[in-house]
């Protein structure tokens, strides 16, 4: 289980935007989860994936295409 953590604000949507594609660009799973909502109704699809529900949820999904051999970007 991922520790608990202070949310972050972002000022606009293109500081959201620019740190979620930081974190994608770094596979870094914890800078990617500082850009979702910690929330039990959040939901992520990736491409080609199931439909993932809760924060936890996303976060094993990040975990998951990070760790693979798979080329994301």
């Amino acid at each position: 289980m991922a520790k608990p953590r202070t949310p972050t604000i972002f000022t606009s949507p293109q500081d959201a935007a620019i740190a979620f594609d930081q974190a994608f660009e770094a596979d870094d799973v914890d800078a990617m989860m500082v850009t979702w909502a910690e929330d039990e109704e959040l939901v992520c699809v990736h491409p080609g994936g199931p439909r993932l529900v809760g924060y936890e949820a996303v976060r094993a999904g990040w975990e998951q295409l990070f760790a693979s051999d798979t080329k994301l970007s």
